[in-house]
């Protein structure tokens, strides 16, 4: 699993927290979330607190649920160290039809960039994977005249530095 810069900053937020021992973060298991700790049932409510306002103050949106926390925040740009495997065929048609369709992108892209975000640190084959579906999607909702995501292009091409 690649370690991305968002999942670096929620590590030294949370090992902020005294807490009985390190906490759990991992990907979400929910679509719209991007990761989930489990603090809430290592600490108590006065470090929860701190660190809720923590992420508050670094502009993570969160959610509090029996024994968790899910967290997102938006990424307009992928972030640090995210992926640094092929982006393939399907990630070429996501790019080609972005580029393509510019004036028709203005649907919200942070369910996008959560799905790719997360397919990146799974590797290679989860990110081809969410292409194709993003990839078959997209020719959909062009098909019916719908708008496609504003989402960076970035997300389906190695950055220029």
């Amino acid at each position: 699993m690649r370690i991305n810069a968002l999942r670096k900053e929620l590590q030294i937020l949370l090992a902020e927290t005294a807490a009985a021992r390190p906490p759990v973060l991992r990907r979400s298991l929910r679509e719209d979330w991007l990761y989930a700790t489990d603090l809430p049932g290592i600490c108590g409510r006065e470090g929860l607190t701190a660190c809720l306002h923590r992420l508050a103050e670094a502009g993570w949106e969160y959610m509090e649920e029996p024994g968790w926390i899910q967290m997102r925040r938006p990424c307009g740009e992928p972030p640090g160290d995210w992926y640094d495997g092929p982006f393939g065929a399907e990630a070429a048609c996501c790019l080609s039809l972005l580029e393509r369709h510019g004036n028709r992108m203005s649907a919200a892209p942070e369910a996008v960039q959560r799905l790719l975000i997360k397919a990146a640190e799974e590797g290679p084959r989860a990110y081809g994977n969410a292409c194709a579906g993003l990839h078959r999607s997209w020719a959909e909702r062009l098909r019916l005249g719908e708008t496609l995501p504003a989402v960076s292009l970035d997300y389906f091409r190695r950055r220029k530095e």
